[in-house]
This record gives C-alpha cells, structure tokens and sequence, in this order.
C-alpha cells in the first residue's frame, strides 16, 4: 500500500492546451481531492520557445505551444496553479533528442533529471507516485527508484503521427515503464490486448468527459455560430490531418452543399498532403473553421449542432484511441455519426459508425430526420464516464 498522496504526472501535454485531454483533467481532479501534483509538461527546445514563440499567445491554428518567456518562469520554478496543483516545463538545451537517443539522454542529465527531482524536493515530494502517460518519462524511472509507478495509456504512441516520432524508441520506453509499473491502465480494449501480453497487471478504464459542462444547455448560442444557417454539423477538437478523414469531410460537404460544418479547434497541416487537403476543404462554402474557443466556451458551441461527428480516418493509430468527444457529445444530447473508431462499437446503439463517404452522409442524413430521438438515452449514458468516475478508479491504482 502507498500512502504517499503526493504524484508527479508526466503529462506528455501542456498545461495550458486550448483544447484539454485526459492528463489535465486528471491531474485537476486528482489536485481537488487532496493529493498534491506536481503536471510536468513535455521536453521542449529551449531556443524555439524562447525566439519563435515569445510572446504568450496561442497561434491562429492553436499550435504555438504557448508563450516563451511564461514557458520560461516554469523552469525556474514549478508554478502553482490551482491548490495542491503546480506545473512543472521541461526542456531540450540541444536538438534532436527524438532522433538521437544519446542526445535525449545528455538533455535529461544536463537539465531534466536534477531539475525535476530538486523542484520535487523543495515542494516536500518525498517518495511521489509517478503516473505516466509520455513515454520520455522513460529516462525518471532511475530518478525516483522507490516510487510507485502507474502507467496511463490513452493512445497507440508507436504509431501516432503529427509530432516527431520515433516509433522504435517509444517501444523501447514502453518496455522499460512496463517493467517498472505496478500497473497500466489503458482506455480500448486494442491497448488492453497489447499490454497484458508483457504486464500482469492491466486494467481498463475507459476515458470520460465533463459530462456536467455539456449537460446544460447555454441560454444563447455564440455570436460566430448564430450566424451559420442550419442544419449545423459540426466537430470539436484539433484538425490533426493524420487522425481526420478530410478528404471524406470535402467529399460530403461539396456533395450536399444544403449542410453546413462547423469545426470548432485548431488546425495541424501535417502529415502528407495535409495543407493542400485542408485548403482545398476550407474553399469551400458551406465548411467554416470557426478556431480554437475558450474550454468553458466549447459546451455552448456542441450544443448548437444539429448533428455531431468524429470524421477519423481508418489507421493504426485510430484504431486503438477513443476521443473523449464521443462522451460530450453524448452528454450535450447529440447525434452522433462517426467513422475509423472500433473503440465505439459497444455503443452503437448511440452512434452511427459508417466505413465510407456515402454511408457517413446517409448517416447525418438520418440523424437529421430523427431529431431529438434518442436524446434521452445518450445523456443517460455519458452520465456513467464523468472525470470523477474515471479519477476515483486511477485513485485506487495509484494507492494500492
């Protein structure tokens, strides 16, 4: 039994993202029932914070990872952000660590390893649990021998795409947080197949939403959407070219030119054909990139959709995530057409899963003609995967 209530979460994801995922709304969680947290961002180059990205603010696609110099302040020292919650940057004084292997590992031990273990020091972090979700933590396992490890695993991190990546090396650190772990947790049953052949101890807890945020309905729509006509079908999240079927949004949305989408985030142009595919798709009339929106702003946003959808690609990687949008959009009583996603199977009798262009538009198609049928049963649902759920199982995981 642990009964350290002090956890450093190798988060993987800034802090202050437009658009949250699992690591902060857990980490918040986990800070609002009495554990102390210290949210360690991920590694990033010193010299492009500082000269390409100094002035605090987010990027027209989202992307701009935030302002230099309040990047900056965080190495200095972790910033309290919230009672029991402080964040913690990291950073690469030399490029190439993902390439390189023996350059991440001088970048850890020139700045990484002492910095992160003196500012857990001087917050009173004795013997912390480490709850991992990126996989450079890889290189802290020998830095805190005595901790209790717990590895979250929300995504196939071998074959994600967008960012640079070195598949062969996000398996060789895996392996290693595998060996160390005293349990995973992961989030589809893909993720749950892969790890229980080289774990015995593999849990799954599916992900979850703010289901009460998305749950009530907003007493005006937002000025930009308002003036879109309806039917309204829209997403939210990052545009990422390699996880979204773009070419089968442009597909639909030149076909039925009567159909409005709406998409709510930023835009990532990587992967191949990305910028060229994106603009092609924003040509058009009917499709409006409405940019990333304030978290509490999102809600009022899903709710003024007709019809909700996950437009994702079939691929590796897709196959084995599930987007916490499915639990709020459930939450904001919409229906819902997807695609590329068999983590939504078990539901399918809330969504409608389609393999192609014609079977995705029949889907909205239906969708549009049911109106609110099924609302009732969709918000029923989204209320058994709120972040308190999901917080009260990985308590358990980190304490045991």
């Amino acid at each position: 039994m642990n009964h350290s209530k002090d956890v450093i979460v190798f988060a993987g994801a800034l802090y202050d993202a437009p658009l949250w995922t699992n690591r902060q709304h857990i980490a918040t969680s986990l800070a609002e029932r009495g554990w102390r947290v210290l949210y360690v961002e991920p590694r990033l180059f010193l010299l492009r914070m500082l000269f390409r990205y100094p002035g605090g603010r987010w990027s027209k696609t989202g992307r701009s990872l935030g302002g230099g110099w309040h990047w900056l302040l965080r190495q200095v020292a972790p910033q309290r952000v919230r009672p029991n919650l402080w964040v913690q940057a990291q950073a690469n004084l030399i490029p190439g660590s993902r390439r390189i292997p023996f350059v991440g590992r001088l970048n850890h031990v020139l700045w990484n390893a002492w910095h992160v273990r003196l500012h857990a020091w001087e917050l009173g972090f004795r013997e912390p649990v480490l709850l991992i979700y990126d996989t450079e933590a890889a290189e802290f396992l020998d830095d805190f021998p005595k901790s209790r490890v717990v590895y979250d695993c929300v995504d196939d991190h071998r074959v994600q795409a967008g960012i640079e990546r070195n598949s062969a090396l996000v398996e060789k650190e895996e392996s290693a947080i595998a060996a160390r772990a005293a349990v995973i947790s992961v989030t589809t049953s893909p993720l749950l197949e892969r790890f229980s052949k080289i774990h015995r101890n593999v849990q799954l807890v599916p992900n979850a939403a703010d289901v009460e945020a998305f749950s009530g309905r907003p007493a005006h729509e937002p000025r930009d959407i308002a003036a879109i006509p309806h039917p309204r079908i829209g997403t939210v999240g990052a545009l990422d070219v390699y996880k979204v079927d773009v070419e089968l949004l442009q597909k639909i949305a030149s076909e039925h030119p009567e159909w409005h989408f709406v998409l709510i985030g930023p835009v990532d142009y990587s992967g191949t054909g990305g910028a060229e595919s994106v603009r092609k798709l924003g040509q058009l009339s009917n499709v409006h990139f409405l940019g990333p929106k304030p978290r509490e702003e999102v809600p009022s946003y899903v709710h003024a959709f007709d019809v909700a959808i996950i437009p994702y690609r079939d691929s590796p990687y897709n196959r084995a995530s599930f987007p916490l949008k499915f639990w709020e959009f459930l939450a904001a009583g919409k229906p819902i057409v997807a695609s590329g996603l068999p983590s939504l199977e078990p539901y399918r009798h809330l969504v409608t899963l389609t393999s192609s262009a014609d079977a995705f538009a029949r889907g909205i198609q239906e969708a549009l003609e049911r109106g609110a049928e099924g609302r009732d049963a969709r918000i029923a649902e989204s209320k058994r995967h709120t972040w308190d759920m999901r917080v009260t199982v990985l308590e358990h995981l980190l304490s045991d």
